[in-house]
């Protein structure tokens, strides 16, 4: 009797519920600030492309000059040259490294002012139509989505003012 009265609560709790789910990545991609975005790291992006591109150039070069004179070369100038080379080698992936690593902050900042965004139009949806939890299924955090669920992308698109993207030939 008493598991009973502990359980009625809960029950009438659980019909106060109102659950959603969101695939917040449909929202992203269709989101203006994307583009500009992409533009950006595309750009960041092939300057650094440039600068490792002209690291390889003079790294073959050296090589190139190195195996074409090492057969007249004294032991300690070769063995200068190959430390100069495994130095322009631990250079170049140094950079690679840097660039990466710039890369994926730029790409970061860029995107939180977005999600930002996306977040605040998630929360005023959620609040205006009386919804108890929203469950994001593009991070994968549900299992199951019963087909009673409310998909509230459509409402946050329009909160957006965001229109889908024609479907592209093939």
């Amino acid at each position: 009797m008493l598991s009973i009265a502990i359980l009625l609560p809960i029950g009438a709790m659980a019909q106060n519920l109102k659950l959603g789910h969101i695939n917040s990545q449909e929202i992203i991609v269709l989101m203006p600030e994307i583009e500009g975005m992409e533009k950006q790291l595309k750009e960041a992006g092939d300057q650094w492309e440039k600068e490792l591109l002209k690291m390889r150039e003079e790294y073959f070069a050296k090589i190139k000059e190195f195996q074409d004179t090492q057969a007249t070369l004294s032991e300690s100038i070769k063995k200068a040259r190959q430390a100069e080379l495994a130095d322009m080698e631990q250079r170049i992936s140094t950079l690679n490294q840097t660039a990466q690593q710039d890369l994926a902050k730029k790409q970061q900042d860029l995107a939180a002012p977005i999600l930002e965004k996306v977040r605040k139009a998630i929360s005023e949806v959620a609040s205006e139509n009386g919804y108890t939890y929203i469950f994001d299924i593009a991070a994968q955090s549900i299992i199951y989505t019963s087909p009673s669920s409310n998909d509230i992308t459509v409402l946050v698109k329009k909160k957006l003012n965001l229109k889908d993207k024609p479907a592209t030939a093939k």
